[in-house]
């Protein structure tokens, strides 16, 4: 894994609409970057822009700085006039908590950030496995009996 971290310095009464314009703008850009994992944006206050990009290799990380910069010279240099320092490197230490819902007649339990649920109805009971994959739904199958879906 590797990470981007961009900072800028740009006029306080410009971070609205440097915000904006990454939300609106650059969001959907980078996250077609090769091995996209994360990208965060931190107000440091006084203008202080510091923007993480995360990426499953060094290529994507590299990629996103090169994104960032046609992007800011093509949409923002009025207001990103300065180039950012930019650190590139490999992620060498991680933690991150992790939540995936799961829910089954009204009880619920949080299980890897999911967003898209997946209903099944077994013998008039919800099973609801919030963006699941097969894997996932195999195991749930199996806590429920899996042999009614099968009847």
């Amino acid at each position: 894994m590797h990470a981007a971290i961009r900072r800028y310095q740009v006029d306080p009464g410009s971070v609205a609409e440097v915000k904006r314009g990454i939300n609106e703008g650059f969001l959907p850009i980078i996250k077609d970057a090769s091995g996209f994992q994360a990208y965060y944006v931190v107000d440091a206050g006084d203008g202080r822009l510091e923007t993480v990009s995360v990426f499953e290799d060094r290529k994507g990380a590299e990629e996103s700085t090169r994104m960032a910069s046609v992007y800011i010279s093509e949409n923002m240099a009025s207001v990103l006039p300065d180039s950012p320092e930019v650190v590139q490197g490999e992620v060498v230490a991680q933690e991150a908590a992790s939540a995936v819902s799961v829910s089954v007649s009204g009880v619920t339990d949080k299980v890897g950030g999911v967003t898209d649920p997946v209903t099944d109805t077994v013998g008039g009971v919800t099973d609801k496995v919030g963006g699941a994959t097969d894997p996932v739904r195999g195991v749930t199958d199996k806590l429920l009996g899996g042999e009614e879906k099968k009847r």
